[in-house]
């Protein structure tokens, strides 16, 4: 039975799966592969026996050969390899300088036969590198590759520490990115802030889409925050929900608090209001009264909603609604007719009014600098 390998060529590309060779490797370990752009060193990430779900071919068509696994003569040329990139950044940020372009360079990467030279930079606008395209290539005398990332493909490709003291998932074993939203927070019963909710990327945490599938097991079978909850004779408020410690956090009347384990919480629905009903079941009892998590409720349908006959009456010397015509005069007010006959008035000559000192009606022609 043929065991396929997932090999990483960099930090940034996805996962290529391959036929293994009959050759001895395990993960993770360094090979130096044959592929479409030239020899490259992959990294082993994992072995499987079965074929990937995702694999619509027999093996990945980039990968054209494994050649072998690297030897002491390749680590030398490895490590030299890398003293040269470190070389092309700063050579390669300065031709950035010269030309002055909005973009940030954040890694040079040299292909194991120093046949492709890949810069990855981040840039918020669309950048015309023409002109320092060709001066990076006779700079380098090779062929140059610019790559435009995105401020979680930089995390992945530079690394860093994350909030949990520990290296970033992202850089660690992470292939694609998942969308993640802030519904899975709250799913999880976290504090919506977004310092807290984002990484050294600026976005939301991955991990939240790591751990959203065991938080969402538990969607509907316990009370949500804030929900009452009977305890024997008394009537609590739910405070907390700890799902990795299973334990349910109880506030009572008289302000004390108490932890419960997650399987003494019980539940049923009402039949005649809908509401979920909850309670703690206590060793050696039976159901308590449910009756007084009711008292405040009334029954679906015993309501009686307000209809627009039911309002006050509309009184007619009140003056013209809304509905009424503009241009049709209302009969039924005495004042309209003594309004229609009062002549209007008219300012004795030589009292009008002084007009706005600080209006000037005749403000000077914008000057746009065309003359300039």
């Amino acid at each position: 039975m043929s065991q396929y390998v997932a090999l990483r060529l960099r930090k940034l590309p996805t996962l290529h799966w391959v036929i293994r060779p009959d050759m001895a490797f395990d993960a993770p370990q360094d090979l130096v592969v044959t592929t479409q752009h030239g020899c490259e060193i992959a990294r082993v990430m994992r072995v499987v026996d079965q074929r990937p779900a995702g694999l619509k071919t027999e093996s990945d068509p980039f990968i054209v050969e494994i050649l072998r696994p690297v030897n002491d003569d390749d680590r030398e040329k490895i490590a030299e390899m890398h003293r040269k990139e470190r070389e092309a950044f700063l050579q390669s940020r300065e031709k950035i300088q010269f030309h002055q372009l909005s973009m940030k360079l954040l890694k040079a990467e040299y292909l194991y036969d120093y046949s492709r030279l890949i810069l990855y930079f981040k840039s918020e606008n669309k950048v015309d590198f023409r002109d320092l395209l060709k001066s990076l290539a006779s700079l380098f005398k090779t062929r140059i590759e610019l790559r435009q990332i995105g401020v979680r493909d930089e995390t992945k490709l530079i690394g860093g520490i994350g909030c949990c003291g520990k290296e970033v998932c992202c850089a660690q074993f992470m292939s694609t990115f998942y969308p993640v939203s802030t519904k899975m927070a709250k799913e999880q019963n976290l504090s919506l802030n977004p310092v807290k909710l984002s990484g050294i990327c600026g976005r939301l945490l991955c991990c939240l889409a790591h751990e959203h599938e065991y938080y969402a097991s538990f969607h509907g079978k316990f009370p949500k925050l804030n929900a009452e909850i009977v305890v024997g004779a008394e009537t609590a408020r739910v405070m907390d929900i700890n799902y990795i410690t299973s334990k349910i956090l109880l506030g009572f009347a008289d302000r004390h608090k108490n932890h419960y384990s997650l399987d003494q919480v019980c539940g049923r629905k009402d039949q005649a209001t809908g509401r979920n009903l909850w309670w703690i079941n206590l060793p050696g009892e039976e159901e308590p009264d449910l009756s007084i998590l009711l008292k405040n409720l009334n029954p679906p349908g015993s309501g009686k909603k307000k209809k627009r006959s039911d309002g006050p009456q509309r009184n007619d010397n009140a003056g013209p609604s809304r509905n009424d015509s503009a241009g049709a005069p209302r009969t039924d007010n005495p004042r309209s007719d003594e309004n229609r006959r009062r002549p209007e008035r008219r300012p004795e000559p030589g009292s009008e009014p002084e007009p706005d000192r600080d209006f000037d009606p005749s403000p000077e022609p914008y000057d746009d600098g065309s003359d300039e």
